[in-house]
């Protein structure tokens, strides 16, 4: 993704419009896909400037996700009321253009919620807007989202499935690790109790919301995006390891927040369920991060993200263990 290859993209696109790509520069941060900020000038004096977010070489990819999902995961909330995310503008759905299927969505002069956090913010207050964010995308009304959009036949089915990633992570490591299979085995005794789908995002963390003078905040990264359970978004946002972190502090307060805007009970989500779901809502990272160190064992190479995988594993491994001790081995009836 370059200015010769946007270029060409816009001139397809665009034919009627004179577009000059000014400037490409790839973005820091980010795992699992390529980011690039363009400036663009159009033929009647106007400029814009988009995000082109596009899939890495498969020699450094890890984390696997579909762009073609996620765009239309971004078609069916973009006029969504609940919350606000960057138009998404154009598609190349094939990669003839880009060099790799990428997505191009508008650029949000804004700051990172996680840059604001190291500035040294009321961390009460900023718990309050981060729980607030949350909390706006969950209370999304699933007859909003388009018909299109996969959702699961039943709150057992998609716990069952997310469940079956640590079956995937024991078929990839040919069931060798005892920490995996003694986490499941603690994940099925303890099933929580049911509650309403929602639309989860899978990487809610203060590093996807932009923050914008004059408007709410906005959520990026949608790859992971699915119908599900919302507590999978509360379990994945327990490990990201950025300090200052707004849950492990005061997890009642948050909890407590987080019922009052969502309806939730003390019964479906308190800080024991929280932990449980840790282990579910990382799940599908783990599950990426076994087949990209199987990859690196059989030879192939991942370049950096080799040593991340290595130290990744290690990490997840060790909190599988701590969160899955806590639970009991009395079955727990949902």
């Amino acid at each position: 993704m370059d200015i010769v290859r946007f270029q060409a993209f816009l001139d397809a696109v665009e034919p009627d419009r004179g577009a000059r790509v000014l400037s490409a520069v790839a973005l820091p941060g980010g795992y699992s896909r390529l980011s690039v900020l363009t400036e663009v000038q159009w033929a009647d004096g106007t400029t814009e400037r988009f995000v082109l977010r596009g899939d890495p070489p498969d020699e450094s990819s890890v984390f696997r996700s579909d762009r073609a999902a996620e765009w239309a995961m971004l078609q069916a909330v973009k006029d969504l009321p609940d919350f606000r995310i960057p138009t998404p503008r154009y598609f190349d759905a094939t990669g003839e253009y880009m060099g790799c299927k990428a997505i191009v969505s508008e650029a949000i002069d804004s700051t990172s919620m996680q840059k604001y956090l190291d500035s040294g913010p009321d961390l009460d207050k900023a718990r309050e807007d981060f729980v607030a964010i949350m909390a706006s995308a969950h209370n999304t009304s699933l007859d909003s989202i388009d018909a299109t959009i996969e959702r699961p036949a039943s709150w057992r089915e998609h716990i069952e499935d997310v469940i079956s990633n640590y079956e995937r992570m024991l078929d990839i490591i040919d069931n060798c690790d005892p920490v995996l299979r003694y986490t499941l085995k603690k994940i099925r005794m303890n099933m929580p109790a049911e509650v309403p789908m929602a639309l989860v995002h899978g990487d809610l963390q203060p590093g996807n919301f932009l923050l914008s003078d004059g408007t709410d905040p906005y959520i990026i990264d949608w790859e992971f995006a699915r119908i599900g359970d919302p507590r999978l978004d509360i379990g994945y946002y327990l490990q990201i390891p950025m300090p200052p972190h707004l849950y492990h502090p005061d997890p009642e307060a948050f909890l407590a927040s987080y019922r009052a805007l969502t309806g939730l009970t003390e019964e479906q989500i308190n800080p024991a369920i929280a932990r449980y779901f840790l282990l579910l809502g990382t799940s599908h990272l783990m599950v990426d991060i076994l087949r990209g160190s199987q990859d690196v064992t059989d030879g192939l190479h991942r370049g950096v993200m080799g040593t991340f995988l290595m130290t990744a594993y290690a990490h997840f491994n060790n909190l599988y263990l701590d969160y899955s001790l806590e639970l009991p081995y009395s079955e727990v009836t949902a």
